[in-house]
């Protein structure tokens, strides 16, 4: 809400000019509060952001105090420099060690293929002529938690009309892919269950049925239920034989069982005979995934280490948002000697002793763990004079992770824990209702209580110019009144 004095008043410029001095000293106090209000706003920013980098930090201090899956840990997994065929990975259920790996074959898809018909003969023709509409029955892999064997039986029913053999291998083809969709549709199968069909064409006058599965190994392969006339055996797509040029059966020998299945992986580990329904291989090595990429002649080398990467990575992230958080205090709480600018907490005594706290909780002694590794500084972290953190010593802590796991785990996450303390400490000031919030609130309803001065000496103000409107109206009327009976009495006396 303004106050002002427009033309429109009938005053003269001269008393405009009075009021508008006038308000202007009197609506001081008013900018004063606004000042305030504002500086105000500006403190809540400031909590604002102090509130996200204190939450950036309790997240990795949750990280490091999970007792779960705790970053010390982790495992890695390297094949040795140069190896083909193969990569590794693991996590922290793995156990260190060193192993030997060959690939000698990768897993692959079931393919299944018809004889080889000339395409404008009418074998198939004349079948569906003598014998009308077939039905026959694929079973497909379709696993589960419970059972990684489970399959299910797919029905495809072919009413073929073509008057060629390239003809009706494309109607079989339409009735394998419109059964398949279909239980794809209904949600018996996944898409990635589906087998494909095709019609192909090894010669311009040629043409074969081809089935392939989508699922590799033993695991993935296709059985087949023939028709009541056998139409799969007319086909030779279900026979028992490897395929070549003309006949009919398997890509792939299937084989009766895992073992004797070249659909399978194939490998050497450890000089032991290893094979598997995928190329991706999590149940060889506990906590190894072993991903088979192509074959290869050798036998390579990997091995399995505390993952010293990942657990340094946790700590200087950790090293990192402390220091934001550091940084950050030490700006606020301070006064700048050179423009003597007061940060927004110089005169806070909850958040300087914050600063303070989580310098204690950082750098004090670990109870209950031995003198050699009871501190930040025995795995080479270091605290600087302004309280940042540096890890400056990797060997120190290479040198923990691999001989005092234990003990530099219980260092952070201990009951007592450098994490632990933090964490309780930062859980205090950002949880619902924790200092940041009660902080917040105080300073709303000051803000408020702001509001409802400035609304108050806005009214008074109004009330002020109408006032001085009203009195400098009667003294400028009145002058004008005796201006008048002055020049009537002149006028009389001349």
């Amino acid at each position: 809400m303004g106050t002002s004095v427009g033309p429109s008043s009938g005053l003269s410029p001269k008393y405009q000019r009075l009021i508008q001095r006038t308000l202007r000293i009197e609506r001081q106090p008013k900018l004063e509060l606004q000042n305030e209000r504002q500086q105000k706003k500006d403190t809540k920013s400031v909590v604002s952001d102090l509130d996200g980098k204190l939450s950036s930090l309790q997240s990795q201090l949750s990280t490091l105090t999970d007792t779960v899956s705790s970053p010390f840990e982790g495992r890695s997994a390297s094949a040795a420099e140069g190896t083909e065929g193969f990569s590794v990975s693991a996590d922290e259920t793995a156990s260190t060690g060193s192993y030997s790996l060959a690939v000698n074959r990768l897993a692959s898809e079931d393919g299944r293929v018809s004889q080889k018909f000339d395409a404008d003969k009418s074998n198939l023709s004349d079948f569906f002529t003598n014998n009308g509409a077939q039905t026959f029955s694929v079973d497909v892999s379709t696993p589960t938690d419970s059972n990684p064997d489970a399959r299910t039986s797919i029905d495809v029913t072919v009413d073929s009309d073509g008057t060629n053999n390239k003809e009706v291998l494309s109607d079989i083809q339409s009735a394998v892919d419109s059964a398949f969709q279909s239980a794809v549709d209904d949600g018996t199968l996944s898409a990635d269950q589906r087998p494909s069909a095709s019609v192909i064409n090894p010669t311009s006058g040629t043409a074969r049925l081809s089935l392939r599965s989508q699922q590799t190994g033993y695991q993935g392969r296709l059985t087949f239920s023939d028709s009541s006339n056998n139409l799969l055996s007319e086909l030779q797509v279900n026979a028992d034989q490897i395929a070549d040029d003309t006949q009919g059966g398997e890509i792939t020998e299937v084989g009766t069982d895992e073992a004797s299945s070249k659909l399978t992986s194939e490998f050497e580990l450890n000089g032991l005979t290893f094979t598997r329904n995928s190329n991706e291989v999590t149940d060889a090595v506990d906590g190894v995934t072993i991903s088979l990429e192509e074959k290869t002649d050798t036998t390579s080398s990997f091995e399995v280490s505390a993952d010293e990467e990942g657990a340094k990575d946790a700590v200087q992230e950790f090293i990192d948002r402390y220091n934001e958080v550091n940084k950050f205090l030490q700006n606020k709480t301070e006064v700048n000697p050179d423009s003597e600018e007061r940060g927004a907490f110089a005169n806070d005594g909850t958040f300087q002793r914050l600063e303070f706290q989580l310098r204690n909780d950082a750098t004090r002694p670990v109870e209950g763990l031995p003198d050699r590794l009871n501190t930040l500084e025995d795995i080479g972290i270091e605290a600087s004079r302004d309280g940042t953190l540096e890890l400056s010593d990797e060997d120190a802590f290479s040198n923990a992770l691999q001989n005092d796991k234990e003990a530099l785990k219980d260092l952070f996450s201990g009951s007592d824990g450098v994490a632990t303390r933090l964490e309780n400490r930062v859980d205090s000031y950002v949880e619902a209702g924790g200092v940041i919030d009660d902080r917040e609130d105080i300073i709303d309803s000051s803000i408020d209580r702001i509001d409802d001065r400035i609304n108050g000496l806005d009214e008074r103000l109004q009330r002020r110019q109408q006032q001085l409107r009203d009195r400098f109206a009667e003294v400028q009327s009145t002058i004008r009144s005796l201006a008048s009976q002055q020049q009537s009495i002149s006028q009389r006396l001349l």
